[in-house]
């Protein structure tokens, strides 16, 4: 019986990819995907690359010395309109559930079978990647139409017994006056890091599970050795286990150079086992602020979420939420250590400082909800709630848990998720852990809500291992060992395709629920991003795992709707670029 779907799938990719030979130029292979496409993919430029076709798999790989995805992206452009009109369907999204649901599924690749043959370098997707958005947001899917302000200002989510509740669950009050920005990605964020080191005038701090010392991450290293030798309290907190497995030298060139370095303590506790700092922010001068799900690596640091690298999302802020961020810097700073740092006092003073001014500004105080919440959708002043948990030592145990769980039962319209890592269980062992996130999710789906849920598959693979690995092989390619780097390369993929399998059978889980539906993205995705009824935006470091409500995270929930307009411009790149689970 296997033999014989082998030899089918076989044969029948011979009759896809009839006509092509086993190299073609770009020239033809654009002739022939437009053909097969029905003209939905079209070349957008000349070129003199050719390809190299696999007749047997429908894939036609680059003829180049090093792997250029953007290069190859941009030779094709795909034509969204002429994909709906020829699927028969209400919006790009559908037109791709049907054309994925026409297809096989191998458990054995975790990927569809293609009725033709792609570039490799489109991954799982059957089009070119989608990045710019020209047409109605409707046209993508109509889970992107932007609800209008009457109906958003329904949402319980703008209610004032929510947020007072919150505030009793986490200990935790909200902020307004932020003003927010979102950052997509290494190519924008890293950069701006960089710029708040490069600029900071009296203190730059910073926590990250890790930080490395490699070709992009330099840039950013030095320039704290340069700030801290110049005066300025530079300071760096980093989770202790992956720093002390392969980032000693990494470490020393810090704290050589000047930065004050403490390793977050807790993997081999015997009361907070396997649990790391997976928090993720970073403050300059008290003046703003950066929060989100990103490490310091190549991997992320130049990141497009296009380029084989990571698709990852960060928040910028200025406004009283970085008051708050302070505030938790000092305590998990102070945690780590077997004394509180006397250096850390000033900041504590600083702290005290900004809040009562916060609050003589009424940017700050519990009292303004109903004031702020109570205004039009478009003029509510980027309130936000910072929220940085500790393990169950601490005096913040699972507060994010807490807070997703209460939010959820709150929303009304939709839920976009994205979350590199998911694990569901029937588990009712604790309240707070990740199952009972994901059966409120459940629910909504179950009262009507709209859910969007983004994760990995096979082509997210194992992330930034995988990653590494692949550099490894090309490093192996140019030095001429071609059968060793053939040998990691098929390692690579084969955990990558295990991590696939089960990444899938547990998000499998979920698309059975009422109006759910779940994208696997076609290159990795990192950001641990939520955004609800167009106007609640959650972007951290918190992942839907069986570890995260236990580990030492961090996350801002804000209600801004310039701030969830570029959150749901986010997600639905995330989704067109994404091949569907069923």
């Amino acid at each position: 019986m296997f033999l014989s779907i082998v030899l089918s799938l076989v044969l029948s990719g011979a009759v896809y990819a009839q006509g092509l030979g086993d190299i073609e130029t770009f020239s033809s292979l654009s002739v022939y995907l437009e053909s097969k496409t029905g003209s939905v993919v079209k070349p957008s430029k000349n070129s003199l690359l050719s390809f190299r076709i696999d007749k047997e798999r429908n894939v036609a790989t680059p003829i180049l010395t090093e792997r250029n995805p953007a290069l190859v992206h941009s030779l094709f452009e795909t034509d969204v309109e002429r994909f709906i009109q020829n699927s028969g369907t209400a919006d790009f999204a559908s037109a791709k559930r049907k054309f994925y649901q026409a297809q096989s599924f191998s458990e054995s690749t975790q990927t569809y079978s293609r009725p033709y043959v792609y570039p490799s370098d489109w991954h799982s997707l059957n089009h070119n990647p989608i990045r710019k958005f020209s047409l109605p947001l409707k046209m993508y899917g109509q889970q992107f139409a932007p609800l209008d302000s009457k109906s958003i200002e329904q949402s319980p989510l703008l209610g004032v017994e929510l947020h007072r509740r919150l505030d009793e669950l986490t200990k935790t009050e909200m902020t307004a006056g932020n003003k927010l920005r979102f950052l997509s990605n290494g190519e924008i964020s890293f950069k701006e890091k960089v710029r708040m080191v490069k600029e900071s005038k009296r203190f730059f701090h910073s926590v990250v599970m890790v930080q490395y010392c490699d070709e992009t991450s330099s840039e950013i290293i030095d320039a704290m050795i340069e700030r801290a030798g110049a005066g300025i309290d530079v300071r760096l907190f980093v989770e202790s286990v992956w720093t002390n497995l392969i980032l000693k030298k990494c470490l020393k060139k810090l704290r050589s150079g000047g930065v004050k370095v403490t390793l977050g303590k807790g993997f081999f506790n015997p009361r907070t086992m396997f649990t790391v700092h997976h928090t993720k922010f970073w403050i300059r001068d008290g003046e703003e602020a950066i929060i989100g799900g990103q490490n310091m690596h190549d991997f992320e640091n130049s990141s497009t979420g296009f380029n084989n690298q990571t698709r990852d999302k960060d928040v910028h802020v200025v406004g009283p939420a970085v008051t708050d961020l302070i505030n938790e810097y000092v305590r998990i700073w102070n945690d780590q250590r077997y004394n509180d740092d006397p250096t850390m006092l000033a900041y504590k003073a600083l702290v005290v400082q900004k809040q009562g001014q916060e609050r003589l500004m009424k940017l700050r105080g519990t009292d303004l909800y109903a004031s702020w919440l109570g205004q039009e959708v478009q003029n509510i002043p980027g309130v936000c709630r910072v929220l940085v948990q500790g393990t169950k030592t601490s005096s913040t145990p699972s507060i994010i848990s807490k807070a997703y769980i209460e939010i959820l039962k709150n929303v009304k319209y939709n839920m976009f998720i994205g979350s590199p890592t998911f694990r569901f269980s029937e588990d009712s062992t604790n309240e707070y852990d990740n199952s009972q996130i994901i059966k409120a999710i459940l629910a909504g789906g179950e009262r009507g809500v709209k859910v969007d849920f983004i994760s990995n598959g096979v082509d997210g693979g194992w992330g930034e291992a995988g990653y590494q690995l692949r550099n490894f092989a090309r490093n192996l390619r140019r030095n001429g060992k071609m059968d060793t780097a053939q040998l990691i390369e098929k390692l690579e993929l084969f955990v990558a395709t295990l991590i696939g399998r089960t990444q899938r059978k547990h998000l499998s889980k979920v698309v059975k629920g009422r109006n759910i539906e779940v994208w696997l993205y076609f290159n990795h995705i990192h950001s641990k991003q939520m955004m609800f009824d167009n106007i609640m935006t959650s972007t951290g470091s918190f992942n839907l795992d069986k570890y995260s409500y236990k580990n030492n995270e961090s996350t801002m929930i804000c209600l801004d709707k310039k701030l969830a307009d570029e959150s749901r411009m986010g997600f639905m790149s995330d989704v067109v670029n994404s091949v569907p689970i069923f």
